[in-house]
């Protein structure tokens, strides 16, 4: 039975699935910019009492430590912004989903977006926990689970193809 839910709603797994890939990523890489925007704040002050930074010293460009201080201050940022570039993409693909949890509970009804949101977004370990958390029968929960992967796959045909 399970293989045969895996075929059906495959394309709804697959985008839930990285919905919740896209939820774990992001509170480490928030971690990770602030630990960067921490290192090029210790940076700056090497960068400015060594004279980097356009200040027309002559002594700033023979520096090894003015340089070094330019170089990994410019590396700091290259990385700061790539990192809040996946950053944003990972909000993203989250918000793409409260969306579609609003469409769902205008549709479905709260219960079916409420599992979903509590699997794949709050990151639940378990459909046991969910249900629990829900307080409602596993057999429930695995049926709202199927009414709303339903929903979704369609969704996916509609809105995100």
């Amino acid at each position: 039975m399970s293989e045969e839910l895996d075929v059906r709603w495959r394309r709804a797994r697959a985008w839930l699935e990285r919905v919740r890939a896209a939820a774990s990523a992001i509170e480490p890489l928030v971690r990770e910019i602030a630990a960067l925007e921490e290192a090029r704040t210790r940076t700056l002050p090497w960068q400015t009492r060594s004279g980097g930074g356009g200040g027309g010293s002559v002594g700033a460009h023979s520096d090894p430590t003015a340089s070094e201080a330019e170089r990994r201050m410019a590396s700091l940022e290259s990385l700061i912004a790539g990192k809040r570039h996946e950053l944003d993409v990972l909000t993203d693909t989250v918000g793409e989903c409260g969306a579609a949890l609003d469409r769902m509970r205008h549709t479905l009804g709260e219960r079916h977006a409420q599992a979903i949101e509590l699997y794949y977004i709050d990151r639940a370990d378990t459909w046991s926990e969910v249900a629990s958390e829900m307080g409602c029968h596993r057999q429930t929960l695995w049926r709202l689970r199927d009414e709303a992967y339903a929903w979704i796959e369609v969704y996916c045909r509609m809105f995100l193809t």
